[in-house]
């Protein structure tokens, strides 16, 4: 359901990303191209793919030391010399995935744009991309900081940076704790979103999106409009986006500004 998802309900819809946002396939990539590196530094990287591989599909509650041996075409014996168990070579993947991966990828997205709406639909873009384009793994952040104190607070310090460096970023001119307190809302709406779409799937949800048309890149833009109204109310809504984002965003531009008496 995730992959139709990105291809149908739109008169152009949008096509899976490239291997550039799949964890996988970078992890991948790199040994291919690692020609220099020794036997031992092969076999152990030939492991990290091979746990990335399974805990995308099986999630961490149901893999194994001898799992990922196999996967990778080790004898099981050859694990334990690169990592004690299955947690420390979750935490290994993991740790690259956030620090090496997603990290680089959303410092990237907060290139300079010419509007606040192009930034926000930047940042927005890269996040949902990477949700749709590593969901296993996404999955596995929430089960991992569950099952792990020290991952969960590491996990809940990259976030807390995150939202400090939207709130403090060029295009959102004020960087106080009201104003953080906003940017926190608006990203547990994105989290929640991506827990419904690709971790935890919410059939009804994905079923009101098919029947509204809305695809990926509506999906953005929906989200997008919703920040820029609420992080910058006097901002005009953009035209280049999709008919229905548009009819999106003349319902938020109705919304009543008034307070209300007490």
């Amino acid at each position: 359901m995730i992959e139709l998802y990105g291809n149908i309900g739109a008169k152009n819809p949008v096509q899976p990303q490239t291997d550039d946002l799949s964890f996988i396939k970078y992890l991948e990539r790199r040994l291919q191209e690692a020609a220099h590196l020794r036997k031992s530094q092969r076999t152990r990287e030939r492991l990290k793919i091979a746990a990335a591989r399974l805990l995308a599909s099986r999630g961490f509650h149901e893999i194994s030391s001898g799992a990922v041996s196999a996967e990778a075409e080790l004898a099981e014996g050859s694990f334990y010399l690169y990592f004690k168990d299955k947690e420390d070579i979750t935490r290994t993947v993991l740790d690259e995935f956030i620090d090496n991966f997603l990290g680089p990828h959303l410092a990237a997205s907060a290139r300079p744009s010419a509007s606040a709406f192009e930034a926000i639909r930047n940042s927005n873009r890269v996040w949902i991309d990477l949700a749709f384009d590593n969901p296993g793994l996404f999955r596995c952040l929430l089960q991992f900081a569950d099952d792990d104190a020290e991952f969960g607070a590491k996990m809940q310090r990259r976030n807390f940076e995150w939202h400090m460096r939207v709130t403090r970023s060029n295009w959102h001119t004020n960087s106080s704790q009201e104003a953080m307190l906003l940017v926190y809302l608006l990203g547990g709406m994105v989290d929640d979103l991506v827990r419904k779409l690709v971790v935890y799937l919410d059939k009804q949800l994905q079923q009101v999106l098919v029947d509204l048309g809305i695809d990926r890149e509506g999906l953005v833009d929906v989200i997008s409009l919703v920040w820029l109204r609420v992080l910058h109310p006097s901002e005009t809504f953009p035209s280049n986006i999709s008919e229905k984002s548009q009819e999106i965003a003349e319902l938020l531009a109705a919304a009543p500004r008034k307070r209300q008496k007490r």
